[in-house]
């Protein structure tokens, strides 16, 4: 009877609504999933902290248990859908069975997400400072644009004009304020409940990913072949031998801010992130790789 139960609701159509302009459209539909009884877990990290690389990771283990892989930040890019507009009905695709939840770079302040409390999560965090100079060469380069599929898509990215006017030392001094509140928002769950999410540095993962790709199998409880994790982890491991600005995978390097901004825009990055660097465990002492 359980088992029915569960198939039943995993299989109701769950349908996110959305007012274009006047015009109400369906925005998202939650896909069907195959594992109605598998415990749904959510994997979340921060813009230029990897995430791109998180999510080819965990989407291609999600399939290999049988999860359903959701990316509803994703989706909404898709459409072109401003952060300020999601819906707050976005709730209704959360269920605590049969998915895997990805695609967040930061924690969404707009809907709620009731399952997370009882389900297993992980973090992906990076240096901020190395966080925001990657942001700089991304948006003047190679993010893409969000999609146009509404009458109220977002025309652009705002920040891409800015980008290609401001040097790279102003730049990361005027958009620091987006790593300190993403950042501070994941540091009030994590004091609130320490246990909220198993948090993975970048630095500590970006070069022994087949350790990884095996620490966020355990951390999920999910059984893995040895071979598909060496697979996975290997399909992932692009490391350039030298930058390219104007590719998504420019470079990978931990550091990368002590080699390119001045040191007086560090010492005010280092002002500016003090409670996340002293949170997440970064300091002055880190090496260059």
């Amino acid at each position: 009877m359980g088992v029915k139960k569960h198939l039943m609701r995993s299989n109701d159509q769950v349908t996110i609504e959305y007012d274009d302009a006047g015009v109400v459209k369906t925005i998202f539909t939650l896909p069907p999933t195959s594992s109605p009884d598998q415990p749904s877990v959510f994997a979340f990290a921060l813009p230029k902290a990897g995430s791109v690389l998180l999510d080819s990771i965990v989407s291609a283990l999600s399939a290999r248990v049988g999860l359903t892989y959701v990316s509803i930040m994703g989706e909404y890019f898709k459409l072109g859908l401003a952060a300020k507009n999601w819906p707050s009905s976005t709730s209704k695709i959360f269920r605590d069975k049969g998915y895997c939840y990805g695609g967040f770079r930061f924690f969404p302040q707009q809907f709620d997400i009731p399952v997370l409390r009882t389900s297993k999560a992980l973090l992906l965090v990076r240096d901020p400072r190395d966080m925001i100079v990657s942001h700089y060469f991304s948006t003047r380069s190679s993010h893409p644009d969000p999609g146009r599929a509404l009458k109220t898509s977002m025309t652009g990215m705002p920040a891409r004009e800015r980008a290609q006017t401001l040097t790279l030392d102003e730049y990361v001094i005027d958009f620091a304020h987006i790593y300190t509140q993403h950042m501070s928002h994941y540091i009030e769950l994590l004091e609130q409940r320490p246990d909220a999410f198993r948090v993975f540095r970048y630095e500590d993962v970006v070069f022994n990913k087949r350790d990884w790709v095996a620490d966020i199998c355990k951390t999920f409880e999910w059984s893995v072949s040895g071979s598909a994790i060496r697979s996975i982890a290997d399909e992932n491991d692009i490391v350039p031998g030298k930058e390219r600005e104007a590719k998504h995978i420019r470079q990978v390097r931990p550091g990368d801010h002590r080699r390119k901004l001045r040191p007086e825009t560090i010492d005010k990055l280092n002002a500016l992130y003090a409670r996340q660097l002293s949170y997440f465990g970064y300091c002055d002492a880190v090496v260059d790789a």
